[in-house]
């Protein structure tokens, strides 16, 4: 098993391990807005899987709340993902350049508080990337504090303990998400959600031929010819890395309701 395979099974066999040992979210969580089931919210080894095939430059991994996405960090990730050797070996040249880092900075986006949260990211994609010097000062705003070049998004970050702000336009590009969250009454309501799932030998623990949902997200019908795009690329790149066969869905939030 190559470095990529194997990076792809531990991080999937951590999260899902380590999500499972805990109790179910509590109904004041649930009645705050959490999802009934941990899994439901918190599986990011798709995400991951997208970031080794050279496609996302970074990834924002979030459970329910900071403390406990913290705590995943420090009892799953470190020990599981980021000490492994293979992992080690795709943190320097020529490997992907992998970085794994808890948001320690009190820096948020417009939606929401990213502290707490982890970051992880592949400097080879981010150099190779049309806006890599973009990404990278976002990579610095949110971990980098006093890296030079942090401060060209937020005047007032050049100081590591001030609050630091990014907007949401930053973080779809350096998370490499086609699309937008609503900014009017009107795009409320025409907002979609788009999903990416696999039907093919992606999960430790599924049926090869139950559709496993890889990332989704936000986005308005005048991006689905930016979308498509995006999603042929993704499926071209993914087919043969992990025998993913990815089927594109897009619903209506208003059909949702």
């Amino acid at each position: 098993m190559d470095d990529i395979q194997e990076l792809y099974s531990t991080f999937q066999i951590a999260e899902r391990s380590w999500i499972r040992s805990l109790p179910q979210i509590s109904q004041q969580q649930q009645r705050q807005g959490s999802p009934t089931r941990l899994e439901d919210c918190s599986l990011h080894y798709g995400e991951f899987a997208f970031v080794l095939a050279g496609l996302k430059p970074c990834i924002l991994i979030q459970l329910p709340t900071p403390e406990m996405t913290t705590a995943y960090y420090h009892n799953a990730l470190v020990p599981h993902l980021i000490h492994h050797p293979a992992f080690k070996r795709q943190a320097k040249a020529p490997g992907l350049e992998l970085s794994c880092q808890l948001i320690t900075r009190n820096v948020h986006s417009p939606e929401m508080h990213l502290q707490g949260y982890v970051l992880l990211w592949s400097a080879r994609t981010v150099q190779a990337h049309p806006q890599s010097k973009h990404i990278q000062n976002g990579i610095n705003l949110l971990c980098h504090p006093n890296a030079l070049g942090s401060s060209d998004m937020n005047e007032s970050s050049n100081n590591g303990n001030k609050p630091a702000t990014i907007s949401e336009e930053d973080l779809a590009l350096m998370l490499d998400i086609p699309g937008r969250l609503p900014e009017t009454e009107m795009e409320l309501k025409r907002m979609i959600e788009v999903s990416y799932w696999s039907q093919g030998h992606c999960s430790t623990d599924k049926e090869p031929n139950e559709p496993l949902l890889l990332t989704a997200f936000a986005a308005q019908p005048d991006q689905l010819s930016d979308i498509q795009a995006h999603f042929k690329r993704y499926k071209d790149a993914v087919r043969d890395l992990y025998r993913f066969q990815l089927k594109l869905h897009v619903q209506s939030m208003s059909d949702m309701q």
